[in-house]
């Protein structure tokens, strides 16, 4: 049996039991899709117990945005992984847990920070064009952002009970994470700036961040992330 075609269909079946409909039946579909092209039972997806645990390195670096840090931790927290810094000039952020939920707190940490980065821009412009200063626009902003995300991981645990048990992380996880040694510990702390109007906005629009699946899985693709319209 592939293991990748297991590991797919199980990051799958996690999804489907999102409390967002379109997201649960779209993952639905699409792990029913490759059961069938591979001809794998659900009973034997169950019985595969091989976990490979990897790091993942992402493509986000960060010196001054602490804030990357903080929204890092609460992803690997709600996708079953832990997160941690390779440091040379700048903090490279990495995620350690099992293979398939690396691969989603890797796209689901770069989406949302390209999301963010693509509305403190819009602020900025906005700010700057009545006059006003932008320094720790980006960081308030930011800071609701992942408020609104937390909240709505939390909302999503308390709709559908059995989502929060798929996330918690694996006992193989947990073991090997305890077994690294860290030379140093990189502070993610941030401070309020002041912009009250910003951060407000982060919040609902963190509430609102949808890693909904246009799961089309092609072969090699990886989870594409749709914001609803």
């Amino acid at each position: 049996m592939d293991t990748t075609i297991v590991l797919r269909i199980k990051k799958l079946l996690a999804l489907s039991e999102s409390s967002n409909e379109y997201e649960a039946k779209s993952a639905m579909l699409k792990a029913q899709e490759l059961l069938v092209k591979h001809k794998i039972s659900l009973k034997e997806i169950e019985e595969h117990k091989d976990i490979n645990v990897i790091e993942g390195k992402t493509n986000i670096t960060f010196r001054q945005g602490k804030w990357k840090g903080k929204l890092a931790s609460v992803v690997a927290e709600n996708f079953g992984c832990y997160h941690f810094y390779r440091t040379n000039k700048t903090h490279t952020i990495v995620f350690m847990g099992k293979d398939e939920d690396v691969t989603v707190c890797r796209i689901v940490l770069e989406y949302a920070i390209d999301c963010i980065v693509s509305m403190v821009k819009k602020l900025r412009y906005q700010y700057s064009k009545e006059g006003y200063s932008t320094k720790g626009l980006e960081n308030d902003y930011a800071l609701g952002f992942i408020e609104g995300l937390n909240k709505a991981f939390e909302k999503q645990k308390e709709v559908n009970q059995e989502w929060g048990l798929v996330l918690v992380k694996d006992q193989a996880v947990i073991d090997e994470y305890n077994n690294m040694e860290f030379k140093r510990t990189i502070n993610s702390n941030t401070k309020f700036q002041g912009f009250g109007d910003v951060y407000y906005q982060g919040v609902e629009d963190g509430e609102n961040f949808s890693i909904s699946g246009r799961i089309t899985g092609e072969e090699d693709n990886i989870l594409e992330l749709v914001v609803p319209q």
